[in-house]
């Protein structure tokens, strides 16, 4: 078996990267300052700029999915690999990072609906739970869009067995199909996992394919303007994992913030996750890289 796949990488997917994970920091900043109160426009612009971010990072997924995997449908042995990679890339780091929050939470709340180990397995396994406070939320509360994604990885990974014309055409009908029954479900993981989110994916997926097709590239003008984002969009999984505890920690320092808890707030957690990104991050995958190439 060889070493992972090196996916060609695009400078204004960097770009879209970076600029989802600040959506989705303002949001939750947002959300910090308004307590979350309904009656606050604020709350609403928080939740359109965190829905915004995790839309965009969907049809990312679906782009790139499809982008990386063009010719490997219907090849012998390309699904284990697949789900392989996407396993390696995402779980290592969010492992981490939900233990982490249990720590944190632990230590720092004397609540007595802090997690405990049912909660930490179904959350490191990525299989949904409501719970009581949050809902639909693990351990890690913003980890409930990585339920979605490694569903997609899975479902992705069973098409790859198939030739691209069937494969394509049937993740996109399975999703479709699967949203639309929602309403015939009963109240529970399944019907929480058909939400209409799936279709941002299948967007992606049809980018990807229009851009695979006609042979699109990516233009060189755009990706010198997305240069500057690039460093950010690498890191742009880290951000996203750790700013809800970078957020947390400023709110223990700066206890009656004002609006400028929004740029501080964005600044913090970025740092936070270029951190995160430089000293954790990297390495941790160059050390599964070097293993994997190990005889």
């Amino acid at each position: 078996m060889g070493p992972p796949k090196i996916s060609i990488k695009f400078h204004f997917l960097q770009a879209l990267r970076a600029i989802a994970a600040w959506l989705v920091v303002v949001d939750h900043a947002l959300i910090d300052l308004t307590h979350g109160e309904l009656p606050n426009r604020a709350t609403s612009l928080a939740w359109a700029l965190g829905d915004t971010g995790v839309y965009i990072f969907f049809v990312i997924s679906g782009f790139v999915m499809v982008h990386i995997s063009w010719d490997d449908f219907g090849r012998l042995g390309a699904a284990p690999g697949f789900f392989r990679r996407r396993v390696i890339r995402i779980v290592p780091l969010y492992w981490l990072a939900t233990i982490g929050a249990l720590a944190f939470h632990n230590v720092s709340t004397n609540d007595s609906a802090v997690a405990g180990w049912p909660e930490l397995l179904k959350s490191l396994l990525f299989i949904p739970y409501y719970d009581g406070k949050f809902g639909w939320a693990p351990i890690l509360r913003q980890g409930w869009t990585l339920n979605y994604e490694m569903m997609f990885y899975a479902i992705f990974a069973l098409a790859l067995m198939l030739p691209r014309k069937m494969a394509l055409p049937g993740i996109a009908a399975a999703l479709s199909v699967f949203v639309s029954i929602r309403p015939l479900l009963p109240p529970g993981v399944l019907a929480y996992l058909s939400s209409p989110i799936l279709l941002w994916f299948v967007l992606g997926m049809g980018i990807a394919t229009f851009w695979r097709l006609h042979g699109l590239t990516e233009a060189k003008g755009l990706a010198r303007s997305a240069k500057f984002f690039e460093p950010f969009g690498d890191a742009s999984y880290s951000i996203y994992l750790v700013h809800g505890i970078a957020l947390t920690m400023l709110l223990r320092i700066w206890e009656t913030p004002s609006a400028w808890f929004i740029p501080v707030g964005l600044v913090v957690a970025t740092g936070a996750g270029l951190g995160v990104h430089i000293m954790i991050e990297k390495p941790m995958l160059r050390a599964i890289a070097a293993s994997w190439k190990a005889p």
